[in-house]
């Protein structure tokens, strides 16, 4: 479904959409209300949202389809970019800018079409674990905290290395350590890890410490301050006295 109130708007994502295999129907709405009883007769799979809408805002119109037991999948499409945190918190998957190229289109439109039941139970805010929105190329992406393998401070920005690639994140080391507390791990000055991706620790001939994440190719390095306090969540962590 494609909901916005330009007539222009819904055009152009429609011929859009007829170019994609992958759509078996689509339909559209003016408005929130008349997304919301077109989605009651008729569910579909995915939506298209605009945010800024008179009367009920795409935000507001996604609030209520969250709460149903089985909503559709969110990409959100608009030309501010200013409500990608809000977007999120309502569970969209993607975060799309006006005017949306079709190459970006595609790619949402793959994504969606490969969502497993655990990625749509994630939507509905159903037993998923913690997710996090990172930046992309074409927006933000929201992603599982279990997709991610470790967080990285580079200069001014903070990267973070997840199955997906890597992605920007827009907040620092200590306001992740803040939002997961019980997830998140740090292990070096610059570095943040996810526990579930605590695998072995280890100890060169040189005296440097590293750690082994499930998953990821290479160690990371760990400070000694850090890995006082990661010593005791290893069985096997060899007794290294100083």
């Amino acid at each position: 479904m494609i909901v916005d109130d330009e007539p222009l708007a819904r055009e152009r994502l429609l011929r859009l959409l007829q170019a994609e295999d992958s759509v078996t129907q689509c339909v559209t709405a003016a408005n929130g209300e008349e997304a919301l009883r077109k989605q009651l007769d008729d569910p579909v799979d995915l939506v298209l949202l605009d945010i800024r809408m008179p009367g009920l805002s795409g935000l507001e119109l996604a609030a209520e389809w969250v709460q149903q037991a089985h909503p559709p999948a969110i990409v959100f499409c608009t030309a501010y970019d200013d409500y990608a945190l809000e977007a999120f918190q309502v569970q969209a998957v993607s975060y799309l800018m006006k005017p949306v190229k079709s190459a970006d289109l595609h790619q949402v439109l793959g994504q969606a079409s490969r969502l497993n039941r655990a990625q749509l139970s994630a939507m509905s805010g159903a037993d998923a674990g913690p997710v996090i929105a990172l930046q992309t190329g074409r927006g933000k992406e929201r992603i599982p905290l279990n997709d991610v393998f470790c967080f990285r401070a580079d200069q001014k920005y903070v990267v973070a290395l997840c199955r997906q690639g890597e992605r920007l994140c827009d907040l620092s080391l200590k306001q992740l350590e803040e939002r997961f507390p019980e997830q998140l791990i740090r292990v070096h000055r610059t570095t943040l890890v996810p526990k579930s991706r605590l695998e072995k620790l280890t100890r060169d001939a040189q005296g440097s410490i590293w750690l082994s994440l499930r998953g990821m190719t290479g160690p990371v390095a760990v400070s000694r301050r850090f890995a006082r306090e990661l010593r005791p969540l290893f069985q096997d962590s060899p007794d290294w006295s100083e």
